[in-house]
């Protein structure tokens, strides 16, 4: 299961990620959206089928909880989706999304446990 520390910076699977370039990957990988990153003014903008969104004016699925439920549920259209809370080592509360694929043959789960619900959405859904 992945974990990761709320903060700015973040590790998942070995590489070091801000909440920008999290919502980011959401969009073009989860979401499906065209992105065009403008690095001088720290802005992205993404191409919806419903127009344009800055990120993270308008779209910040890693901090935003109506924002991560846009993702559960373009996600929930392919998969099962489970949140729950719970305390960690230490007894900080924590809370662990998970996304499951099933079909005949196959159940592959993607999951992840942080301090903030949207962020376990988010790290799931990538």
């Amino acid at each position: 299961m992945q974990q990761i520390n709320q903060g700015l910076r973040g590790r998942v699977d070995g590489c070091r990620l801000d909440l920008r370039e999290i919502d980011r990957l959401i969009a073009e990988k989860v979401m499906g959206w065209e992105t065009q990153e403008f690095k001088n003014i720290g802005v992205v903008t993404a191409y919806t089928e419903y127009g344009e969104m800055l990120i993270p004016d308008d779209f910040s699925p890693s901090e935003d909880i109506q924002d991560a439920w846009v993702v559960v549920e373009k996600l929930r259209e392919s998969k099962t989706f489970l949140l729950c809370d719970a305390m960690d080592k230490e007894d900080n509360l924590i809370y662990c999304a998970s996304f499951q694929y099933n079909d005949n043959y196959h159940s592959i789960s993607h999951e992840a446990c942080t301090n903030t619900a949207p962020m376990a959405i988010c790290l799931a859904a990538l």
